[in-house]
């Protein structure tokens, strides 16, 4: 089977989460030999469904993505070797993305878990790596679903102070990550600031992985114009000095973090 990474933040609109999941998804999938996944839980549609293509914010998703998928699930069909059917090509033999759809959705919460439990534990028996998005917050039911289920989890918090301490105090601290691997990632980090990931250690002794991913306008324009694709396509000619740089050397650190917690290393030295 698979490894199921989930990305998930306390709090909506600050962690980054969607903006973290397509970067090291994409980067992991070009450098590493493991053929990827990558979604969200959203049935409807989600940003993360734009960043690779201008199309898909403006066309039905009737017969691929979450909605067609959501069929099979229904009549009891779906299989692993269904799921590429059904989801957009974004680097060959590499990374798949299955998206979401632009028609409201009028099933229950419970039938929407079922049918996102049921669509990625298919996807972790045909993926080598599956990457999710999932809802913010600390009461959402799919999440907390995904959270107990992950194989790891991808903690984005802002390098905001309030944030940290109510995560690390226990406010915004999900009973599902106690007993759970996981990594922290500080989003938008500014190395300038006092907040920085060595304090951040000392202040809450935290013995689990903190990881900074520095702000990229450049990065933001390749989600802004959709082109998140070609912008990791030209990662192997960025040089120190490139405006991207700082950020590409970042998101290779966390991956490099996420082959060990996964074991996947140990798995390459027994190859």
């Amino acid at each position: 089977m698979g490894k199921l990474i989930v990305f998930w933040s306390p709090i909506h609109g600050q962690g980054g989460t969607s903006a973290n999941a397509a970067a090291i998804a994409s980067l992991f999938s070009l450098e590493q030999s493991s053929h990827s996944l990558l979604t969200h839980t959203q049935l409807t549609y989600s940003p993360l469904d734009s960043y690779y293509s201008k199309e898909k914010r403006a066309v039905g998703f009737e017969n691929s993505g979450i909605q067609a998928l959501e069929r099979k699930v229904k009549s009891n069909l779906l299989q692993p070797e269904d799921i590429p059917d059904y989801t957009d090509t974004i680097y060959k033999r590499k990374m798949d993305l299955l998206i979401g759809s632009l028609k409201e959705n009028e099933d229950s919460a419970s039938d929407n878990l079922r049918t996102i439990s049921r669509i990625l534990y298919s996807a972790k028996g045909h993926y080598d790596t599956v990457w999710v998005d999932t809802h913010a917050g600390v009461h959402n039911e799919t999440s907390k679903t995904l959270l107990e289920a992950a194989d790891l989890v991808v903690v984005c918090l802002p390098q905001n102070k309030y944030v940290l301490e109510r995560f690390f105090t226990g406010d915004y601290f999900p009973s599902e990550l106690r007993n759970k691997p996981y990594i922290i990632l500080i989003s938008r980090y500014e190395e300038n600031s006092s907040l920085t990931v060595r304090n951040i250690k000392r202040a809450h002794k935290v013995k689990v992985p903190i990881l900074p991913v520095p702000f990229s306008p450049t990065y933001l324009d390749a989600m802004n114009n959709h082109s998140v694709a070609e912008f990791f396509y030209r990662v192997n000619r960025i040089q120190n000095g490139d405006p991207a740089y700082s950020f590409i050397r970042a998101i290779r650190t966390v991956n490099e973090t996420v082959r060990k917690a996964l074991g996947l290393d140990k798995e390459e030295d027994g190859l």
